[in-house]
């Protein structure tokens, strides 16, 4: 639940303020892209001049591409610094990256959530982790924000809570996120529409890929962890692009046996970042929280600071055989 007074203060940045910049974090999903371009559009449409940015290789993935709003992206090194910065599904302001300067400089900083890691990093903070995703947050604060809702910014935010609740599969979806997305439908939001572009509109390239990882998927059953590794080389043979690979890691959850689902995902300058899924009563967040990350209960991810794929690997089954990862 969130304090009426937080939304009051964020309400009075924004409104204080006709230059307002969005902001999300690195290698975006569904969630932080949809609710840029619908709080995005829903500003502009009340006076406000509005860039929205995310960290570098600033990419957005084409399944997005029918969605309105796209127009207010810009590069980070495109960006006019002005105004307040608004973050966007950031559960700390490092995860802006490169961002995190300018929003150091702006003329106020409002910081809207829903992870339970949330460090508070704003001078408003609408966070509530009870939300499915960023986008609920939006759209229940619309009105105490001086914002209102229309079809294109409804899209937008349906786009983000079907994406973040696995379609409506996961422990977060609550009766709230129903109701959110029923109101979204009513203003004639179209599901089939969404479903079409999301997940119906993989590449030829995508899906000789995601054959080629899960074959080279591995079971552990001690651990009950089965994991895969995206190499750089992976990507470059089959010419996909990293943007492309945020859904990669759900083909593994799917193993009837899995307590844990990692994909070890090695990026452009080396580094190996670890995407994490797990089962209702396997809390993996707090595992990412100790190797250096965050996230949701069931869904996380950190960056290894093990050197290459192979010792990720195993620095994460030390951490699985060394401490429980919140069972039960």
């Amino acid at each position: 639940m969130i304090d009426e007074r937080e939304t009051a203060r964020a309400a009075q940045i924004i409104s204080g303020r006709r230059e307002l910049m969005i902001f999300g974090h690195h290698f975006p999903d569904g969630d932080a892209i949809g609710s840029i371009l619908g709080m995005g559009l829903m500003l502009e449409k009340a006076g406000h001049r509005v860039q929205a940015s995310w960290p570098e290789p600033f990419e957005p993935p084409e399944k997005y591409d029918f969605l309105p709003g796209r127009r207010l992206l810009r590069r980070p090194s495109e960006l006019q610094q002005s105004g307040a910065v608004i973050a966007l599904d950031c559960a700390n302001a490092g995860r802006m990256e490169e961002l995190e300067q300018v929003a150091d400089l702006a003329e106020g900083l409002v910081n809207i959530d829903h992870h339970p890691d949330n460090s508070m990093f704003g001078d408003a903070n609408l966070v509530d982790h009870q939300c499915a995703a960023t986008a609920q947050i939006i759209y229940e604060h619309a009105t105490g924000l001086g914002i209102r809702l229309d079809l294109d910014s409804a899209l937008c935010l349906y786009t983000a809570i079907v994406t973040d609740t696995g379609r409506f599969q996961y422990s977060n979806t609550r009766a709230g996120t129903f109701e959110a997305a029923a109101e979204m439908v009513r203003m004639g939001v179209e599901p089939n529409l969404v479903f079409a572009n999301v997940f119906q509109n993989d590449s030829l390239a995508y899906l000789r890929l995601t054959g080629s990882i899960l074959s080279g998927a591995v079971y552990d059953d001690d651990l009950g962890l089965v994991y895969a590794a995206l190499r750089r080389e992976d990507m470059k043979r089959f010419g996909v692009a990293m943007n492309e690979t945020e859904d990669l890691v759900d083909g593994l959850r799917t193993l009837r046996a899995h307590r844990v689902a990692a994909l070890f995902k090695e990026l452009p300058d080396g580094k190996v970042r670890v995407s994490l899924r797990s089962r209702a009563d396997t809390d993996i967040g707090s595992l990412a929280r100790r190797l250096g990350g965050g996230g949701h209960r069931v869904a996380a991810g950190y960056t290894s600071s093990a050197s290459g794929v192979d010792a990720a690997v195993q620095e994460l089954r030390e951490e699985l055989g060394g401490r429980s990862a919140g069972a039960g």
